[in-house]
């Protein structure tokens, strides 16, 4: 969702489209998390990087998160996610989405 995939709808040819996962993906598409997904979008533009990278990068650094869990699909989502590991947010950005987010 971070990466605002599902900002649209659920694409068909995603796993979120199936039936057992359309009703997690569903319960999930509020007017909160259209305003993170947004200041993810935002964030991302700005630092000229892509949405998964700013999401994993902002999960990955939380207190308390030992790893980001990552559902790569194939290869190049799977490359994608591993690139993240050098992204570093600017505490400004992060302050922003954790404001945003409530946490």
């Amino acid at each position: 969702m971070l990466t605002g995939k599902y900002t649209d709808g659920t694409p068909s040819d995603s796993r979120g489209s199936s039936p057992t996962l359309a009703p997690y993906v569903e319960a999930r598409r509020n007017d909160r998390s259209a305003r993170i997904v947004q200041s993810v979008l935002t964030a991302a533009d700005g630092l000229g990087t892509s949405p998964l990278s700013v999401a994993l990068a902002w999960v990955r650094d939380r207190p308390g998160v030992a790893a980001a869990v990552v559902g790569a699909r194939d290869a190049a989502q799977l490359t994608a996610s591993l690139a993240t590991e050098t992204v570093m947010l600017p505490p400004e950005i992060r302050a922003a989405l954790d404001d945003v987010s409530g946490f």
